[in-house]
């Protein structure tokens, strides 16, 4: 079970078990995720509680020897970071796509240079804090996006 929840609810097992060791899964999580948001038209409160909860099981489930080597099929790191960026504007489509790309790009890129630093803590705690800091960087894009729309109604 701690397996499936590691994997993002079984995203990153399916990607692992169709594509082996590519890259991948760790977009795919969370872009399911933000789709489900979207659909979902949740306030900021139940995104709140989403992201703790994410946060906690993220905690619990994921071992620090399964993530030393951060292996391609534990996504649900990027589903916390990606759940810190929907904060910005619950159910709001530019906001929410341009979140997601800075958050990936982030992520993937490893900038600014403090994602990349936050990445060199040891276990579990390494592989979730750069999503967070990716997550971080996204947030700030879906603010200014939503920001933007919200001064030009």
């Amino acid at each position: 079970m701690k397996r499936f929840f590691a994997s993002g609810f079984g995203v990153g097992l399916v990607w692992q078990k169709i594509f082996k060791e590519k890259k991948g899964g760790g977009t795919l999580a969370p872009l399911i995720f933000t789709i489900f948001i979207y659909i979902a038209e949740l306030n900021v409160l139940f995104l709140s509680i989403i992201f703790l909860v994410l946060l906690s099981l993220y905690l619990i489930v994921v071992d620090d020897e399964d993530a030393n080597s951060d292996p391609s099929w534990i996504t649900l790191d990027e589903i916390v970071g990606m759940s810190l960026v929907t904060l910005a504007s619950p159910s709001r489509l530019l906001p929410l796509i341009a979140g997601f790309l800075v958050f990936r790009a982030s992520d993937i890129l490893k900038q600014p240079k403090f994602v990349k630093e936050l990445e060199n803590y040891p276990g579990k705690l390494g592989v979730l804090y750069d999503d967070l800091g990716a997550g971080l960087m996204g947030l700030l894009a879906a603010t200014i996006v939503n920001q933007f729309i919200l001064l030009t109604l």
